[in-house]
Parts: structure tokens; C-alpha cells; sequence
């Protein structure tokens, strides 16, 4: 049977690797923007005290040398700006569209919606306290006016009353006065609460309450031994930042929780725990990289099955791709179908992920069969939990957790965790990869790949002395 058959099973992970760059060199756009200008202030002052003193093209219109360092920072820090300017641009953040939501969200408060949603971070308090202070008058007058009508009203039914043409009306608690009520009380009770909002807005960003309550604080980031530095608030607003050191880096949290200036390592890991694809990447998640790191797997296995096979199998190697599929020529079943041929053993099996590609696009994406885990390890289900079998118009989640609290699937899932996590260790560990000596996306590329390539040697020289010149002879 075909679950009988071995397979190149392959497992996906990957540790985050600290970069060769402080994070405390992570700026925003308004730090990068002082230092650029800057530095090109004292650019134009030393060029026009040498074009006074040797006049104008003499000795260069270079920045001078001093001001440049041993990676030209004027250019990295220009650079830095550019990527910054640009992704708060693509991300909605620019001053531009932040000012949008800003107007949406001060028009809908005045409006009196309830859907607003949250304030915007950043945004201006006093005005937004003043919108809702309007409208907070704005529901007091219309309930006050909503009184008025049914005075109103009642005056009309005692008349009638009075009149002998109606019934005795029931005044009970009903006050003839507009501005008593529970209507009102309640609409008055926001004005206050409103007011109170204002008032305090308004001395928060006092200039002068400020500085008395917070001399020593300042929410522009400076420079000094320690690298620009700034004070997080609660009111800052959201943007993109850039490590000055390496433009490439990205800030990332590690699995203790914390924060590091680093790469997301991607591993592509076969059953017998070598590394068949290491890719680095500056996402600081993995839900977009289930399927590129699919089509590396494919082609390093179909790499490998090329090198084994010296049959000149007629699938050219979709043995290893289209292993999801049974083979419909009787003749060559499986590749040449020779009893020594690596075409039985190089087809790809289920690819194993963990809850970090947890998506409705991974799970649905075309490829090798797969199994994507929901959650950790204690929020995976257990075998026997799912008895029954999923609906026939289940969604793709509910079909990959019923698939994975089976015992087949447990048991396979299982696999994960002693194929990927000991090469993680491995590769941190033996290697001593915990931080890039190298900066930059394409250097630290090449010395992850290094790396993995020498894990994998050494463990091919760790093999037993047949079973080595065996798998150098293929």
C-alpha cells in the first residue's frame, strides 16, 4: 500500500536570528528626518566655506569624510527615510491618510454614531473631546425639545379634560418643567462627562502644565552612546521604523516574548533531519511564507531525486511533486519502477507547519498534502476527539482538525517536533548561529546557507562508515 511506501517527508520551521545591529538604532521617520537634515546643513556649511576660500568647484562638492563613516551613514540614513516615508505610505500611516481617519472619526462622533470604533492613536484629545462635547449639547437640545412636545401634549389632554371632550389624563410623576426628566437627566449627565473630558484634554497638552509635570521627558529621539532613544506613550502614533545599522532588519519577537533586531530563519527540513531549503526572510510572522517555502521544497527535492536517479525516469522527476496523486501508467507506476530506484522513496509526503501558518489561504493553497497545526501544542486536538467525521461542505479548518484528532494524523503531526526542533537547536548550538556576523538580506542569506550546509555535513560525517561511502557513492 501506498502509506507503506517511504517518502521525503518534510517539515517546515525556523528560529528568529538576531541581527548584526543594535535595536536601540530602530528609528521613525521624524528622528531620520532630523539627522538627514542635519547632516546636509553642515554639508552646505562646509561647502560654502571651501567655495569662499578656493572658490566654487574646488577642491569637490563631495560630503566631506568625516561626516560619512565607514558606510557613508548619510547615504544609509537617506536610504532609511526613503523605505520609511514609503511603507507608512503603502500602510496607511502617512500624515496624509492618518489625518483622514482622523476627520472620519471626528465627523462620526458629532454625528453620534456608535460604530466610530476606537480614538485614533496620535490623535488631537482636545478635539475630540470638543466633538463630543457638541455632540453631547446637540442630544441634550433634542431631548429638551422632545420635553417640550410632550408639555405640549399633555397641556392639550388636560384642556380636553377640562373640557368635558376627553378622559382624565395620568400625570403621575410627569413634570410640567423642560428641563427635568430622565431623558434630559441622562443627555445633561453626558455634557458634564463631556465637559470634564475637555477640561482635562486641554490641560494635558497645556505647554506649560506639561513641562511642570514632566521637565525631564521629550518625545523626539536623540542620539548619544546608547543610539537614538525614544519615550513610548500611549498617544504616539503608529509607523514604520528602520535600524540605521542594518536597513535590512526588522524587529521581531523571539519565543520568550521579548524583542530583537533580527530575521525570520525559514527551514525546510527533510525526515532525516537535513536541511533542504534555508531561506531568510524580513517578516516578522509566517503566514505569508507557507507557500514559498512549498515551491523551495519541491525544488530542492526534485534537485536531489535528479542527482539519485540515474535511470532517466520518464516523469523527469514529478514523482516527487505530484506524489498527492496515485499514478495512472501501469508501466511505470512510480517513475522507471526499478526496485533500486530512489523514485519509491524521493516523493514528497504531508508537509508538517506549525500554528504559525495557521490561514485560510495556506490551508487552501494548491501543493503536497499538508498538516498545519491550529494552535501550540496544548491547544492541538487530541486523538478521539473528533469521532465523527467532518460534513462534505466542512470548511478546510474543521477538516484539518478532525484530520489532525485522529491517530494517523497525531502521529504523524508528532513528527514535527523531532525532525525541525532539534535542528533549530542544532543550528544555534553546534553552528552558533544566534547572531549574523554579516549585515544585509543577501549576506545573511548566504551565511545561513553556509551554515545549514555545514550542519548537514556534519552529520553526514557522523554516519557509520558503511552507510557514508553508501550515500557518497549515490
Amino acid at each position: 500500500p501506498r502509506t507503506n511506501r517511504p517518502s521525503l517527508q518534510l517539515r517546515r520551521g525556523g528560529p528568529k536570528i538576531a541581527a548584526n545591529a543594535s535595536k536601540k538604532a530602530t528609528c521613525r521617520q521624524q528622528w531620520l528626518q532630523q539627522k538627514v537634515d542635519d547632516i546636509l546643513t553642515r554639508v552646505a556649511g562646509e561647502d560654502a566655506a571651501e567655495d569662499a576660500a578656493f572658490g566654487p568647484g574646488e577642491p569637490g562638492d563631495e560630503t566631506p569624510q568625516q561626516l560619512r563613516g565607514r558606510r557613508d551613514r548619510e547615504e544609509r540614513l537617506k536610504q532609511a527615510l526613503a523605505e520609511v516615508i514609503a511603507e507608512e505610505a503603502e500602510r496607511g500611516l502617512d500624515d496624509e491618510a492618518t489625518a483622514a481617519k482622523e476627520r472620519a472619526f471626528l465627523e462620526a462622533t458629532r454625528a453620534g454614531r456608535n460604530d466610530v470604533g476606537s480614538r485614533p492613536v496620535g490623535a488631537d484629545p482636545v478635539a475630540i473631546a470638543e466633538a463630543r462635547l457638541q455632540e453631547a449639547k446637540a442630544r441634550l437640545a433634542k431631548e429638551v425639545a422632545a420635553k417640550r412636545e410632550r408639555i405640549a401634549v399633555m397641556r392639550e389632554r388636560i384642556r380636553r379634560f377640562e373640557a368635558g371632550e376627553g378622559p382624565k389624563p395620568n400625570l403621575g410623576p410627569f413634570s410640567f418643567d423642560e428641563n427635568r426628566g430622565q431623558q434630559v437627566a441622562r443627555a445633561k449627565r453626558w455634557v458634564a462627562r463631556a465637559e470634564r473630558e475637555l477640561t482635562a484634554a486641554r490641560a494635558q497638552t497645556d505647554p506649560q502644565s506639561s513641562a511642570r509635570e514632566q521637565p525631564a521627558l521629550t518625545l523626539v529621539p536623540g542620539g548619544g552612546r546608547h543610539g537614538p532613544r525614544r519615550i513610548k506613550t500611549k498617544d504616539e502614533r503608529p509607523g514604520a521604523r528602520r535600524n540605521v545599522t542594518d536597513l535590512d532588519s526588522r524587529l521581531m519577537q523571539d519565543r520568550n516574548g521579548g524583542m530583537i533586531q533580527g530575521y525570520n530563519a525559514q527551514l525546510a527540513v527533510s525526515d532525516d533531519g537535513l536541511i533542504l531549503s534555508p531561506r531568510v526572510v524580513q517578516d516578522a510572522n509566517d503566514r505569508r511564507q507557507l507557500q514559498p517555502m512549498i515551491q523551495a521544497a519541491l525544488t530542492a527535492a526534485l534537485l536531489i531525486h535528479r542527482a539519485r536517479c540515474s535511470r532517466q525516469c520518464p516523469t523527469l522527476g514529478r514523482c516527487c511533486i505530484d506524489a498527492s496523486a496515485e499514478r495512472d501508467d501501469a508501466a511505470h507506476p512510480w517513475g522507471c519502477a526499478g526496485t533500486d530506484c530512489p523514485c519509491r522513496a524521493d516523493w514528497i509526503g504531508a508537509l508538517l507547519f506549525d500554528a504559525g501558518y495557521w490561514t485560510q489561504d495556506n490551508l487552501t493553497a494548491p501543493g503536497p498534502d499538508r498538516l498545519i497545526a491550529p494552535g501550540k501544542n496544548g491547544d492541538l486536538p487530541q486523538p478521539g476527539e473528533h469521532p465523527d467525521p467532518p460534513p462534505e461542505d466542512a470548511d478546510p479548518a474543521t477538516v484539518m482538525v478532525h484530520r489532525l484528532a485522529t491517530e494517523e494524523g497525531a502521529t504523524l503531526y508528532k513528527r514535527r517536533g523531532a525532525t525541525v526542533e532539534p535542528v533549530n537547536g542544532h543550528l544555534k548550538d553546534r553552528t552558533a548561529l544566534r547572531r549574523f556576523a554579516r549585515r544585509g538580506l543577501h549576506a545573511c542569506q548566504a551565511e545561513l546557507t553556509f551554515a545549514a550546509m555545514v550542519l548537514n555535513l556534519s552529520k553526514l560525517c557522523r554516519l557509520a562508515p558503511a552507510r557514508r561511502a553508501a550515500a557518497l557513492t549515490t
